[in-house]
Order: structure tokens, then C-alpha cells, then sequence
């Protein structure tokens, strides 16, 4: 079931009379799974939501405190990982220049 789901096109709908057919315990996998499968990718929206926020809020604080920033700040904040943000927000609080930031 598991490998229906993440890798096979067929939405899970259209699997029921399938499902029904095996049984009880096909039936429970594939819920199981299918909600497995949805935890996952909510949590890695999640994620990603909070790396951009994360990203949109230090852009706003090196621009509050430095003055508008180089073309290329954005791009980087921006691409960064959660860890590196972090990173960076963390020098930005005492920083003297924009390059400490990112040294």
C-alpha cells in the first residue's frame, strides 16, 4: 500500500473497491498510510513556511539596521537553510556591519 501511494498515480478514491476486496486489514493500511503520507507533507510545508518567515524576517532586520541591502542579500537570505538563518540572526544582533552578519 505504502508503495502504491507514494509512488504509483492512482488517487486514493480510486483504490477503494480494490481495498475492499482484500479485507479488512488492506483497508486500515491503506488509511494508515495515506494518513502518514499526509502528516509528512504537511510538516514539510510547515518547515518551509517557517525557513521563509524566518528568511523575510532577518531581511527586514538587516534593512532596518543597515539601510537598504545589496542585490545579492536577498537571494542568499533567501536560499539559506533554517540553521544558517539562525545563524545570521543571531550576529545580526550585534553586528557592526552587514559583512559581520555574514562572515
Amino acid at each position: 500500500m505504502t508503495y502504491i501511494l507514494k509512488v504509483g498515480k492512482t488517487p486514493v478514491s480510486d483504490l477503494g473497491d480494490v481495498v475492499d476486496s482484500l479485507g479488512p486489514d488492506a483497508k486500515e493500511a491503506l488509511v494508515t498510510t495515506a494518513e502518514m503520507l499526509e502528516a509528512r507533507g504537511e510538516a514539510r510545508g510547515e518547515a518551509r513556511g517557517e525557513v521563509l518567515g524566518r528568511a523575510d524576517t532577518l531581511l527586514e532586520f538587516l534593512d532596518f539596521r543597515f539601510g537598504p541591502l545589496p542585490e545579492n542579500t536577498e537571494g542568499m537570505v533567501r536560499e539559506a537553510a533554517s540553521e544558517q538563518l539562525k545563524q545570521w540572526t543571531a550576529r545580526a544582533k550585534t553586528a557592526a556591519t552587514l559583512d559581520e552578519v555574514f562572515a
